[in-house]
């Protein structure tokens, strides 16, 4: 009787702990492979392909490959997807290609952001700066690194809310009815692998060397800010006009309204709050990588403290392989912003210095222009930010 006893209760056990590997669905666990590996896929193929079709130019073996490509990835997911839902409800459709109706709404009908990282501007080349001092030519080139900046942005978020769902959500939602799982777990498990995926896309498509162009190029656009109390301002003021590089402190009339400039070289439309906002979090570029650093290192250590109190060991699994890769990006940002900041340490110039920006109050606007873009050059070139000589190196890496 107690041999019984003694049996059934090691039964019991064994069945409690054990790993019930029957459970898991093959079929789905490839689905998800593929999904995730949707971009090693494209830059094998892309490989393949210009090797074979060698006497092609670029954009045409670019185009050929794309398209080639993504009727085998479509075919590859068709019948994975046809083979996991087998007798499913309909629902189940719904649920496993959700992320498309996300991606229609943020890309639309393109291919290329779903197996590419955007690196390119809306002229299909790489996001740089020269150092202009026509006001046209930088407001065009400002436009077009927001919107490269905006591209960059949905990538980001895109990537991060597809691991977290195909990660966290899917394998839950085509488990067996009588598999019970703990529902909290799964919802941390996802907003970790959210927050993770976010802050690592992150390192990867918004480095160091792009941070470094976003801030010369704002060094040039400038930002205005607007004067509420117009009755307190007894100085003459300007008129505000697009082909003049406007110093610091210059009052201007724009739209009925008064605006000082705040930059050492002005040049972008009074009230743009989308520039402005650029101005803002890219004045330094260690800034943002600052953000991204804390933000990352607030999540490592909900992580690690959370390996440390957990008692599940399926659990400190989880959380010790999402720990390490974060790790990763901890120590990239880190080295990223102490190396910003660093080299972008402001220099204190004594008052009265010659390279001082004017002030245009009382005198003609065209008399300020060189002045105002000499000044910035100036700075620019104290921090060995030119384009000829750029500050950073491109890693080859960061912008495959």
């Amino acid at each position: 009787m107690t041999q019984n006893k003694i049996h059934t209760c090691l039964v019991r056990v064994n069945c409690k702990f054990v790993t019930n590997f029957y459970l898991i669905d093959p079929n789905l666990v490839i689905l998800i492979v593929v999904i995730f590996a949707r971009r090693i896929y494209y830059q094998v193929g892309c490989l393949f392909i210009s090797r074979v079709y060698s006497n092609k130019t670029e954009e045409e073996l670019s185009c050929f490959s794309r398209y080639v490509l993504l009727i085998f990835y479509a075919s590859m997911i068709g019948i994975l997807a046809t083979i996991v839902l087998g007798n499913r409800d309909k629902m189940d459709i719904v649920y496993l290609f959700y992320p498309i109706t996300l991606y229609i709404p943020i890309f639309g009908l393109k291919i290329r952001p779903f197996f590419e990282v955007s690196t390119w501007c809306s002229n299909g080349v790489q996001p740089l700066h020269a150092c202009s001092s026509n006001p046209s030519d930088i407001r065009i080139e400002c436009e077009h690194l927001k919107a490269n900046f905006l591209d960059r942005l949905r990538q980001i978020f895109f990537t991060a809310a597809v691991n977290s769902y195909y990660g966290s959500f899917i394998p839950c939602c085509f488990s067996q009815s009588e598999l019970v799982y703990e529902r909290y777990w799964n919802v941390e498990h996802g907003v970790l692998i959210f927050a993770g995926s976010f802050v690592f896309s992150f390192v990867h498509m918004i480095p160091l060397k792009y941070c470094d162009i976003l801030h010369r190029a704002i060094l040039h656009s400038g930002i205005w800010q607007k004067l509420e109390n117009e009755r307190s301002v007894v100085i003459v003021t300007h008129e505000w006009r697009e082909d003049v590089l406007w110093p610091s402190g210059v009052i201007v009339k724009w739209n009925k309204s008064l605006w000082k400039s705040m930059g050492d070289c002005n040049c972008i439309t009074p009230g743009d709050k989308a520039l402005a906002w650029g101005y803002q979090l890219f004045s330094s570029p260690s800034y943002p990588l600052t953000l991204a650093a804390t933000f990352q290192c607030a999540l490592v250590f909900y992580q690690f403290y959370s390996v440390l109190y957990t008692v599940y060991w399926y659990r400190i699994l989880a959380l010790g392989i999402m720990t390490f890769f974060n790790y990763y990006s901890l120590y990239k940002l880190i080295r990223d912003s102490i190396v910003s900041h660093s080299m972008y340490k402001r220099r204190e110039e004594p008052s009265g210095s010659k390279d001082a920006p004017p002030n245009l109050i009382g005198g003609a606007p065209s008399q300020s222009h060189n002045r105002a873009h000499k000044h910035v050059k100036n700075k620019t070139e104290e921090h060995g930010m030119l384009q000829d000589e750029p500050l950073f190196e491109y890693d080859a890496m960061d912008e495959r």
